[in-house]
């Protein structure tokens, strides 16, 4: 018979270690979905002293995603994605602050008729 592959979303390994200002880049990709779909990405970060509260930050299909503490930030394209296909993406903030410190997560929106996989995946940044 046949099989699907189950969906994965898989984001870079973390304790990732950056100083203030610096540059960060932060890879995700997501395989197992159906075939010739461009994949849409939600990049949403946990502060450790508030892990269950999402903050989202930045969308590839929602211009409006980002809330307020990161929507200016987002605005001047200091936080913005780059997609390097139709199922990988790079986070990039160009000039982190201390409070960007904590846990990254990223989603991807399902595109197949069935929930079958995972659909977000989560890394640290201190």
């Amino acid at each position: 018979g046949t099989c699907s592959a189950q969906r994965q979303v898989t984001v870079q390994p973390g304790p990732m270690i950056r100083t203030e200002g610096s540059h960060i880049t932060i890879w995700c990709n997501v395989t197992g979905y159906k075939e010739g779909v461009e994949q849409d990405f939600e990049w949403s970060m946990y502060f450790y002293t508030a892990p269950d509260r999402e903050i989202r930050i930045v969308s590839t299909s929602q211009h409006n995603y980002a809330y307020a503490l990161y929507a200016q930030r987002v605005n001047s394209k200091e936080i913005y994605i780059e997609r390097l296909s139709g199922d990988s993406v790079l986070l990039h903030i160009t000039k982190l602050q201390a409070t960007d410190q904590g846990m990254y997560e990223c989603y991807t929106p399902n595109t197949d008729s069935r929930y079958l996989g995972s659909y977000s995946a989560r890394t640290n940044l201190t």
